[in-house]
């Protein structure tokens, strides 16, 4: 009798075992997954530097709230399996308010940073729009994805923000990742209070 608990017993456990590593991205599918993925450290590296590129290459310096990080896990696999594959982008908060007159100037400067990266503008928007963009495709250790947004004020000013991003990364979730030093973590949706500039704002 002893035995044939025993045997269910195990049965049980490999079952729950199963159950648990299937949960957590360890199943077949998932295991797939995981194969030919970039991993959060040089996901993040190829992020900061066309990041840092982009901010070096914008004068005078514009100052910054900080930057954060977003990741977007794909869709549970057929079989319920959780996918271990992201797309991570990080965003970088403009603290200096953009005046309109400045505004192309700031897109040109961000597009030509871009190009220097080996970096291609594949679609832009015109300063007058009510949300000006630029949207990039670049080889920064791999192909990296840029975007410039802005949105208009209510004076008349632009807030902007910075992002660039990777996608077919292995998961793993976002407080893994840490933003570029210097900057702090400014969560993207937090307020921040604009800086007027002598050059930028006016």
């Amino acid at each position: 009798m002893r035995t044939g608990w025993t045997v269910v017993g195990s049965i049980v456990l490999t079952v729950a075992i199963g159950a648990v590593l299937f949960a957590n991205g360890f199943g077949p599918l998932a295991l797939a997954d995981r194969s030919g993925r970039l991993g959060t450290g040089e996901a993040k590296g190829r992020i900061d530097q066309a990041l840092r590129a982009t901010m070096d290459g914008v004068f005078p310096s514009l100052t910054y709230a900080g930057a954060d990080f977003e990741v977007r896990r794909e869709h549970d696999r057929w079989d319920g399996e959780p996918s271990m594959v992201s797309d991570v982008e990080e965003v970088v908060t403009v603290r200096t308010s953009i005046s309109q007159t400045k505004l192309l100037t700031l897109m040109d400067q961000v597009s030509r940073a871009w190009t220097a990266l080996g970096s291609r503008v594949v679609d832009r928007s015109e300063p007058a729009d009510k949300h000006p963009y630029l949207r990039g495709v670049g080889q920064v250790g791999g192909e990296t994805y840029l975007t410039f947004s802005a949105e208009a004020t209510q004076d008349s000013t632009y807030l902007v923000t910075f992002r660039a991003g990777v996608g077919g990364v292995l998961y793993q979730p976002a407080h893994e990742y840490e933003p570029m030093s210097p900057l702090a973590r400014t969560p993207f949706y937090a307020k921040v209070d604009p800086v007027d500039d002598p050059y930028w704002s006016h």
